[in-house]
């Protein structure tokens, strides 16, 4: 009997098992299945607004890196105009350059002949006074002889005859 007891026991349990299951099921169907519904549209939204997020991400990505491609573009762009503009102010300086310095040595090429026309000229006086000097101190030298004082005087004598 104890064995019939004992299974008769376990009959009861097990049906008192299955009408707290019924009345669970009864009552908490509608909750249970509403709060797993909440849990399951909660875990949608999140994974959609997850997919969203990221979808936005990429454009977002995606725009920054047209406008670095763009910015990038630009860069050298601006760094070509810039070696140009520099390349022409370059030229430009050196020409400005030789033409000044052009000038210079045409200007030092005028001063260089006005001066060596003045050492000319100088040069020329020098000698000139020099030689009248020599002949100067030549013709003293020669009219101290007294032969050379008369030949003097009779060629001017003749030469005053000849022009009468």
């Amino acid at each position: 009997m104890s064995e019939g007891h004992h299974t008769l026991e376990l009959i009861w349990k097990g049906l008192n098992i299955l009408a707290f299951l019924g009345i669970v099921y009864y009552f908490g169907k509608k909750p249970i299945s509403e709060a797993f519904n909440r849990y399951f549209h909660g875990l949608t939204e999140k994974l959609i607004g997850s997919e969203e997020e990221l979808s936005e991400a990429q454009e977002e990505l995606k725009r920054a890196k047209e406008s670095l491609q763009d910015a990038q573009r630009r860069y050298e762009e601006q760094l070509k105009i810039s070696q140009q503009t520099a390349q022409s102010i370059k030229e430009e300086e050196q020409k400005k350059a030789q033409e000044i310095a052009n000038r210079i040595r045409e200007k030092a090429r005028e001063v260089i002949d006005i001066e060596l026309k003045k050492a000319k000229e100088e040069l020329l006086r020098y000698g000139a006074e020099r030689a009248y000097q020599l002949s100067a101190e030549l013709l003293k030298e020669r009219f101290k002889d007294e032969k050379v004082q008369t030949a003097y005087i009779e060629k001017s004598l003749k030469n005053l005859e000849a022009k009468r």
